[in-house]
């Protein structure tokens, strides 16, 4: 199961750098919409980082979404720190239990904990996709097959 959730951490960043490059280049790249989705994304994800470290995880407020570029060097931290997380646990250590503390009493392991900030993160990446085409950009398709087929490339952040 380890080998399976550092696949999907390894899918997830390709998919997110493959986002941003797209979004990057075309015309939402400022729209307040997507800067938040993104913005929501990156907060759980950093979140679900900080339940798996014992930390007290700090959710977004109201305040404005911050720039593409900050949105950008923030996904490439998060998502190397993540890696780094799932890269030092055992076979042994998915089983721990871990609380959710935005969900009332969720305790939940660590492998069904790595599972959802991959899933949903890839549940709003959809939806971001999709507001690009309707914005006038060209989204790709980042879909598991597509990664697998592509012989599970690393993300390219540049």
């Amino acid at each position: 199961m380890l080998e399976l959730l550092q696949d999907l951490g390894a899918h997830c960043e390709w998919a997110d750098a493959v986002f941003f490059h797209t979004w990057g280049k075309g015309p939402a790249r400022d729209q307040e919409e997507l800067r938040k989705r993104v913005q929501h994304i990156l907060s759980v994800q950093q979140a679900f980082l900080a339940v798996l470290r014992g930390d007290i995880p700090s959710l977004p407020g109201d305040e404005p979404a911050p720039a593409y570029a900050e949105l950008k060097d923030w996904a490439v931290c998060v998502h190397g720190e993540l890696n780094a997380q799932v890269a030092s646990l055992g076979e042994g250590d998915l089983v721990r239990q871990v609380q959710v503390p935005w969900i009332p009493d969720c305790t939940i392991s660590v492998q069904d904990a790595l599972m959802q900030s991959r899933l949903h993160s890839q549940h709003h990446r959809g939806q971001c996709m999709t507001r690009l085409r309707e914005f006038g950009g060209e989204p790709k398709n980042v879909d598991w097959i597509i990664w697998v087929w592509k012989q599970k490339p690393g993300a390219r952040w540049t």
